[in-house]
């Protein structure tokens, strides 16, 4: 920090040093101070882009580390200094205004908008927001508890049910939903893969780290209030994060007539009409985990939900200014969602983008027009789950599955080390000279 003692006492006793040999550097006082903070982003301070790029350059070729990965290495301004430096000479757009400088809001991110309770995602311009829709909400705690879980079994076939020639699709997609959801599904092979990342954490000299820290399988959820009447509607419910538990809340009058999930992890739904059938995709039955620029050619089975970059996304902002970080990102963006676009049009016979509310993170999402009057809310707690089959299912209390989920990893980790954790981090070895 500026004012640490000892940088004080240090900075006296050069001042003290120069003195005597003839010189000077007692800093003048009246100097405004700069602004060195790692949070305030929109303070103005002073920038040395070229040589703090140099620096780290230098540094991650000391090291050792590759072009590719070192450039991913830097920190996130100095790569955005280095870019807009490069493409438009000293990092300035037409508007004056550099991609550094243009900051994320708590409503808008790099990769599109944010919906955070008790704002509602909808497709209108004005805005919505809980009390609006729906009345005696009660959010899901950490700390309650699901009804009965019943799996979905996955579709083996990267298809769909046809769409009825009456029924309308309309859904959901998103990156990541906001509210909790207290259960943990997934699989051997993410067990595996997040336990070998702790083991690579632990062996690579990280011994603070916890061999079993990242457990796989958390859940979020998100409200889903539909209030389209026009049709029986077909629900594509679709994400690229974390697993969803989407809470179906139906207004009087609509028919739901099938829902489809896609999604990148073990997700589910809740308050499903009785007569309402339900299929799931999960993405990693059918194509790899992500690589930059795998998803940017045409694939016969390409069901990774991207959204379309939009115009008032940061990332656009930034990538207008000059940016090449967000121009190759949007690039990706934009030919990941076409290559989904051919294989949702071809597989549902829409457009993708139909009837869809999209957002990179929503609580609550509204499917319809808002109600004349608010309907009551159908809270997640108690309710039934239909969820996509998985090889660990915990649930209870917050510390309960906290420890299931340990011990799973744990007793994965002490049998492939043949019984004793510590072997992680065995002791130094004395070595005799003589």
């Amino acid at each position: 920090m500026t004012d640490d003692r000892r940088q004080q006492d240090f900075a006296k006793r050069l001042s003290r040093i120069s003195q005597e040999r003839g010189g000077s550097v007692t800093p003048d006082q009246d100097k405004p101070k700069k602004d060195i903070s790692d949070f305030n982003y929109n303070m103005p301070r002073e920038s040395h882009p070229i040589r703090n790029g140099v620096i780290w350059l230098l540094f991650l070729a000391t090291v050792g580390t590759g072009g590719y990965y070192g450039w991913n290495a830097l920190p996130q301004d100095v790569r955005y200094s280095l870019t807009s430096l490069a493409t438009s000479g000293g990092g300035l757009n037409g508007s004056g205004m550099s991609p550094e400088a243009i900051p994320e809001t708590q409503t808008m991110s790099d990769q599109g908008p944010v919906f955070a309770s008790p704002r509602v995602a909808h497709a209108g311009s004005d805005s919505l927001a809980l009390g609006d829709i729906v009345t005696g909400a009660s959010l899901p705690t950490n700390d309650m508890t699901f009804g009965t879980i019943t799996p979905i079994i996955r579709n083996e076939r990267c298809e769909l049910r046809t769409v009825g020639s009456a029924e309308k699709v309309t859904g959901v997609r998103i990156e990541n939903a906001l509210l909790s959801a207290p259960l943990y599904a997934f699989s051997d092979r993410q067990l595996a893969d997040q336990m070998l990342e702790n083991v690579e954490t632990v062996t690579k000299g990280a011994f603070e780290s916890d061999p079993l820290a990242g457990l796989a399988g958390e859940k979020t959820s998100l409200d889903v209030f539909v209030t389209d009447t026009s049709a029986p509607l077909y629900l594509v419910l679709q994400n690229m994060g974390p697993g969803v538990i989407w809470n179906l809340q139906v207004a009087p009058n609509v028919q739901i007539a099938h829902v489809a999930i896609i999604g990148s992890d073990f997700s589910g739904v809740t308050n499903l009409p009785t007569d309402t059938t339900v299929e799931a995709l999960l993405v990693g039955d059918f194509i790899a985990p992500h690589q930059y620029g795998a998803d940017d050619v045409a694939r016969s089975c390409m069901i990774r939900p991207w959204r379309m970059p939009q115009a008032d996304w940061i990332g656009s902002l930034k990538s207008e200014a000059g940016s090449l970080v967000f121009q190759n990102q949007l690039y990706s963006y934009t030919k990941g969602y076409e290559a989904y676009n051919r294989w949702f049009t071809s597989t549902l016979g829409v457009d993708a983008a139909t009837n869809m509310i999209t957002a990179r993170d929503a609580a609550h999402v509204l499917l319809g027009p808002a109600p004349e009057a608010p309907f009551a809310y159908s809270k997640l707690a108690g309710q039934d789950v239909q969820l996509m089959e998985a090889e660990h299912l915990i649930t209870g209390t917050p510390a309960e599955r906290v420890a299931a989920a340990q011990q799973l990893h744990r007793d994965l980790l002490t049998a492939a080390l043949g019984g004793d954790l510590a072997a992680l981090n065995p002791p130094a070895m004395e070595r005799n000279s003589q």
